[in-house]
């Protein structure tokens, strides 16, 4: 409801005409591409998540796996997208233990940051002052990957369980353990390739549709540059850890836009755009098949 209010006051503040101009400039064959490409988004990280539970022993049939994995959408406007471990609850009736389910998402967040990190790179072809910034956050996600790999943690971790188990830290070390155990397993070198390969089809499509809102709404830029705004609007949410980066993402991408020759319309309307065709098209589809999952356990049930 504040997002909503957020985004109303935002249009209220561009003015409803401009805005009401640049919805009708993508018009319903862009608005519809718009969305097939979240949908690919969603379909290739499926695909991934699929093969993370694949690996681990654990293959549930297409249509409800495919179901949980949209349903946890709904929650996906909180910080660092926490709210979708609620996958983990929905897979564990089905076999999957929570410690499977958590190192999938661990990784598949781990996998997104990497990802956009680098396709966040491209902005330098325009912004050198964002060297520093991407490089910190490269450098992290280098130091964390080995660091989950390595036995001497998990160990560490393992040793302390054992030595305090009573505790509540000692139970928490002993799950931490488990669950970089389990991570490990994915980041294995064939198991990384593939992972990052799927993941950089689905970000690189949702770079493609930011790009094609710039184009519609009159603004020439090249496809590099857009992505490297999309990414790096991206990581500034996740920075903030405001759920679902809201404010923060439009923010930046609208700063970035106008720092590279954007109007006052484009450069507010494009984000505004740009995140109701994701981020709010996503809790929508979560929100739907959520429901689809009641209705197939009263159609159980009954």
């Amino acid at each position: 409801m504040l997002a909503a209010l957020m985004y109303l006051a935002v249009v209220l503040y561009t003015g409803h005409e401009q805005a009401l101009e640049a919805f009708m400039r993508i018009g319903l064959l862009g608005w519809l591409f718009l969305i097939a490409c979240s949908c690919i988004n969603y379909g290739v990280r499926y695909l991934r998540w699929q093969f993370y539970l694949k690996l681990n022993g654990h293959c549930l049939p297409h249509h409800l796996s495919f179901l949980y994995y949209l349903s946890a959408f709904a929650l996906t406007t909180t910080p660092g997208k926490a709210g979708e471990t609620i996958r983990s609850v929905l897979l564990q009736p089905h076999g999957v233990p929570y410690h499977t389910s958590l190192a999938c998402f661990l990784i598949e967040r781990l996998m997104d940051l990497v990802i956009v990190t680098l396709l966040s790179f491209l902005i330098l072809i325009n912004f050198e002052d964002y060297t520093y910034f991407i490089v910190i956050f490269m450098s992290v996600l280098l130091l964390v990957l080995p660091l989950i790999r390595h036995r001497f943690f998990q160990n560490a971790l393992s040793k302390w369980h054992n030595e305090h188990k009573t505790t509540s830290l000692g139970r928490f070390a002993g799950h931490a353990a488990n669950l970089l155990q389990y991570a490990g397993k994915l980041l294995m070198p064939k198991t990384l390739y593939t992972s990052f390969v799927l993941g950089l089809i689905a970000w690189s499509v949702q770079g493609i549709a930011f790009y094609f809102i710039l184009v519609m709404l009159g603004f020439e830029v090249s496809y590099a540059l857009a992505m490297g705004i999309y990414a790096v609007s991206l990581l500034a949410g996740a920075a903030s850890f405001i759920p679902g980066g809201i404010g923060s993402t439009e923010l930046v991408m609208g700063l970035l836009l106008t720092a590279i020759g954007a109007d006052s319309a484009v450069a507010v309307t494009a984000p505004l755009i740009s995140r109701l065709s994701t981020l709010w098209f996503a809790v929508i589809v979560g929100l739907i098949a959520t429901g689809s999952i009641n209705l197939l356990r009263q159609k159980t049930e009954s």
